[in-house]
């Protein structure tokens, strides 16, 4: 049985094509090279022809593309490196935190007030990006903790000096309409950030998306946060992004070093 040749196996490299994922057997043999890595710690190793849909089972690994059987060349050296423990293709791991709306934070030199002003301009930015939000849609959501104009517009100053937040500042007494800053968004992230940017570098890599709506529908993740991690990955040197009138943001120029970045 091909349970008894994978005993032994320390990597199983899993060939996949258009007609191979519709074989019952093929099925059968990745599900028990599946139990194997989680029982002990094989190293799975998927080769995707024919641009083919890659298993459920095997999605959150880093695979290798083939686009041309004919110059496989380099594929072949990063395939060769894994089974060899050079560069490991490792699961990104659980990661629904940041997906759902986060608890309200707990951040040093913020008292509750500011905390709670910081998270309803965080949940405006999951469902309008870094628009401007009214001074009044921040107090009507946050008007059942109490907090009345004067603590909203003090809170609001407050999170702009922190530099979490921009104010936009006109003639007069506030409170003024404010939009959260992308250090705001990576503070109401905390420890949610490394796996969503890495999530999303997986898309480009693996799935070869290059369009953030296009990777927000494939991840099920809000665009803001789609178009947020791909500005960190493109911070970091990693790729080249553009943005549209529209808010969808465009990923371009791909450095290689993503690849070696998200098998690290």
């Amino acid at each position: 049985m091909f349970e008894e040749g994978l005993k032994e196996a320390a990597a199983v490299v899993i060939v996949l094509s258009t007609v191979s994922v519709t074989k019952p057997w093929v099925r059968e043999e990745l599900n028990a090279a599946v139990v194997k890595r989680i029982e002990k710690g094989t190293k799975i190793i998927p080769i995707v022809l024919d641009g083919c849909d890659v298993p459920e089972a095997l999605r959150s690994l880093l695979w290798e593309p083939v686009r041309d059987v004919d110059d496989f060349g380099d594929g072949l050296s990063r395939v060769v490196d894994a089974v060899f423990g050079h560069t490991a293709k490792p699961p990104i791991g659980a990661a629904p935190a940041y997906i759902a709306t986060p608890a309200v934070p707990t951040i040093n030199g913020l008292n509750t007030a500011d905390s709670l002003v910081l998270k309803t301009l965080y949940d405006e930015f999951l469902e309008r990006g870094r628009d401007y939000v009214s001074p009044n849609v921040v107090i009507d959501a946050t008007g059942s903790k109490d907090l009345d104009v004067s603590i909203v517009s003090e809170s609001l100053g407050v999170l702009e000096h922190q530099g979490l937040i921009e104010l936009l500042k006109h003639l007069g007494p506030g409170p003024y309409h404010a939009r959260i800053q992308p250090y705001g968004v990576s503070v109401m992230l905390g420890d949610q950030e490394p796996p969503l940017v890495r999530q999303v570098g997986l898309s480009i890599v693996n799935d070869n998306l290059t369009q953030s709506p296009e990777i927000a529908k494939a991840l099920d993740l809000s665009l803001p946060l789609v178009n947020y991690a791909i500005d960190r990955l493109e911070g970091s040197g990693h790729l080249k992004a553009s943005k549209s009138m529209g808010g969808s943001v465009f990923v371009h120029n791909v450095n290689p070093a993503l690849r070696r970045a998200l098998a690290s």
